[in-house]
């Protein structure tokens, strides 16, 4: 697996947390570390990138869920590089990998995700904890589909490994669909859109690994 290039400030907050085996990098999760991750993702993706765009949104959970603060160790891996998927699971779309989310930006985004949504969930993020899982990120882009009317998708998998098992978590969300912040007819910018799309579909994904908790 290749060793993901980390940006200068990026490296600087994870220098003394990051555990590096194996030519993987961990994220370890919760605490200081992760409010620092959010600045640093702040940070790397400002407002105003390449092309006008209004700034990445973290959407919250659609469903509820209450673990009562079940402890849970989670690591994150970025597979991404090892694996070039061309396409997702769930999804006929190519991946191109060509978004602003290809490297660092796109696996600190899961990263805060996993945060904010685990303890929306009431689950403590503990790296003492007995139960432990792995989440692995393998493909995150956006996809822009026909011509004139265009669609956007974004597209987000990850591997989970849980007690022994791994299940593998997929979403191809389109503008338009019950849980996209975009409709069809929506009037954003190309970077608004694949932002918000990316943002989404991470939201989902996650999402499913808390209903595959239940």
């Amino acid at each position: 697996m290749k060793k993901i290039e980390l940006k200068l400030s990026l490296l600087i907050v994870l220098a003394f947390f990051a555990t590096v085996g194996n030519a993987q990098v961990r994220y370890p999760q919760g605490g200081l570390l992760s409010y620092l991750a959010y600045k640093t993702a702040e940070k790397e993706m400002p407002e105003h990138g390449f092309l006008p765009g209004k700034k990445f949104p973290t959407y919250d959970l659609i469903g509820k869920y209450n673990f009562s603060g079940k402890k849970v160790k989670v690591i994150l891996y970025d597979d991404r590089d090892a694996l070039h998927l061309k396409k997702i699971n769930c999804s006929n779309e190519e991946l191109t990998n060509q978004t602003e989310f290809k490297k660092d930006e796109g696996i600190a985004k899961v990263w805060l995700y996993v945060n904010k949504l685990f303890g929306n969930a009431n689950i403590v993020i503990d790296s003492s904890a007995s139960d432990s899982m792995e989440i692995r990120l393998q493909a995150l882009d956006c996809r822009e589909i026909g011509f004139g009317k265009v669609s956007v998708h974004g597209l987000c998998q990850v591997a989970v490994t849980r007690n022994g098992s791994t299940s593998t978590y997929c979403t191809d969300l389109a503008d338009g669909d019950k849980t996209s912040p975009l409709g069809k007819s929506s009037f954003v910018t190309r970077k608004t859109a694949m932002r918000f799309m990316v943002s989404a579909a991470i939201r989902d994904t996650i999402e499913e690994i808390l209903i595959g908790m239940k």
